[in-house]
């Protein structure tokens, strides 16, 4: 029983990590960019928008499954 709310929680450490370093690159790599050609800004940051949009939205499916394996406990 407990290692499948382990198993939940290293999911979501797992995916919050990932998500971060991500999230973290993405914007680094974003203002660069933007510092390297300032005409090019909006496009940039669509791109980036719409990346960390993704990026998010694995955060939200771990957790929904984390949420459905620790339901599975009880």
């Amino acid at each position: 029983m407990g290692t499948i709310a382990i198993g939940a929680a290293i999911a979501m450490a797992c995916a919050a990590l990932g998500i971060g370093l991500g999230q973290g690159l993405a914007v680094s790599k974003g203002l660069e960019g933007a510092s390297r050609q300032p005409e090019a800004i909006t496009k940039l940051q669509t791109m980036m928008i719409v990346g960390m949009a993704i990026m998010e939205t694995i955060g939200v499916l771990t957790f929904v499954i984390a949420i459905m394996l620790v339901g599975k406990i009880g």
